[in-house]
């Protein structure tokens, strides 16, 4: 059986979620399916650019995403996040391993200290939210950002 590189899964992943929040009746999730769709195409087909780089571009847009997501309704939000997180998980497991990490070396350390630290936390918030016994590390989350949000420019 050949090896999937990177670059596959990934599509894989964005196809997936795309598809998911494609379903969602929100401005935003359609403005992210359809630049998908307008972008794909120089993923799938590699437009001369080494596919590790492209890989590594895709792999900044998955990090960023969560950042897109904070703009929707919550309850919208929420169902995104999941659809992510199912996409991921199918495709690209090790990558919410290191998510893992980070985040627990930000529990550890008791601070937030970049930008996209706080949206990893955030994300984090959106996953747990209505999920029954999560109280104290949601807890811990809010204060972390609210700690983060606070400290101004």
């Amino acid at each position: 059986m050949p090896r999937i590189d990177k670059l596959t899964k990934l599509i894989a992943l964005f196809d997936q979620f795309h598809q998911a929040i494609g379903r969602l009746d929100d401005p935003m999730a359609k403005r992210l399916v359809e630049n998908w769709a307008g972008i794909r195409h120089q993923y799938a087909e590699s437009c001369g650019a080494p596919r590790s780089a492209l890989a590594s571009g895709m792999e900044q847009g998955l990090r960023e995403t969560p950042m897109l997501l904070q703009s929707m309704p919550p309850e919208t939000r929420k169902r995104a996040t999941q659809a992510l997180a199912a996409a991921t998980c199918a495709y690209c497991p090790d990558f919410l391993a290191k998510d893992a990490e980070r985040l627990a070396k930000i529990k550890a350390r008791g601070s937030i200290r970049s930008e996209n630290e706080f949206y990893l936390v955030r994300h984090r918030v959106d996953q747990l939210e209505g999920d029954p016994g999560q109280d104290e590390e949601l807890r811990l989350l809010h204060e972390l950002a609210d700690r983060f949000e606070g400290r101004g420019p």
